[in-house]
């Protein structure tokens, strides 16, 4: 590496410190709440440039995206999913907001379990198929989370439901065109890393489950009497999401865990 070692365990050592910054600050923020709406956007915003700016350093530490373990996968789910929900911001319903905001909450805080020394991407992961491949399919798990968040919001809802039901469309659709993208670039990468765009792994047949789901959940429109269960579908995809993305690491196993 071109870096000296002390001063990537320094730029490290500045990330780590910075990341228990961020969850106080997100643990505060959901201890009082979302504020009013006029400053719900500016301190959300605030916080995630303060968590975009801790993965920064980990990926100047080791001098690669940081995206080589469980902590950084975890932290850049929950950077996604923060991301969501800031475009959304303006959303009405404290139950949309809250939910959401709990995924990715979880999940950040979940991080903080595992190891956050340096870890360095291993050949595998040194090709910028995977620096396309993951992120994409973060912001589409993101966008997918968001989608159950307006069906839970919308079980709870007498008013305003188009609102909630316009939420879980466009989770399905544009999460469905990111994953569609981020699948074509996970191939070219399995290409690069295996030598096969397509393998019988768990993390890939699950991807290849999900996609048909969420294309099922899409075509619902084109069935009148089956288009009330779109909220049921999106919180049923959502344990299929978690089932893909944390299960098949955790459960099953497979060559595409983080370490």
């Amino acid at each position: 590496m071109d870096m000296d070692i002390d001063t990537a365990h320094s730029l490290n050592h500045l990330s780590v410190n910075l990341y228990w910054l961020c969850f106080v600050a997100y643990s505060t923020y959901w201890g009082i709440g979302f504020t009013r709406l006029k400053l719900r956007f500016p301190i959300l915003a605030g916080m995630i440039v303060l968590h975009i700016a801790t993965i920064t350093l980990r990926g100047i530490s080791i001098e690669y995206f940081p995206l080589t373990n469980k902590f950084e996968s975890f932290n850049g789910f929950a950077i996604a999913t923060f991301i969501i929900l800031l475009i959304n911001i303006s959303t009405e319903s404290p139950v949309y907001r809250m939910s959401l905001f709990a995924v990715g909450y979880g999940f950040f805080a979940a991080a903080a379990y595992f190891p956050k020394g340096l870890s360095y991407a291993p050949p595998l992961m040194l090709t910028i198929w995977y620096i396309l491949h993951v992120p994409l399919s973060f912001f589409c798990y993101a966008l997918w989370v968001s989608a159950m968040a307006a069906a839970v919001a919308r079980y709870f809802t007498r008013d305003g439901k188009k609102t909630y039901d316009q939420l879980i469309d466009s989770g399905f659709q544009y999460g469905l065109v990111i994953f569609s993208v981020s699948m074509i670039f996970g191939g070219l990468w399995g290409y690069v890393a295996w030598g096969a765009y397509f393998l019988w792994d768990a993390k890939v047949v699950w991807s290849v489950i999900i996609w048909f789901f969420y294309a099922t959940c899409l075509h619902l429109d084109y069935w009148q009497e089956a288009k009330r269960y779109k909220p049921s579908m999106a919180i049923v995809g959502f344990f299929i999401l978690m089932m893909t993305y944390v299960g098949t690491s955790f459960l099953i196993g497979s060559s595409h865990s983080f370490r």
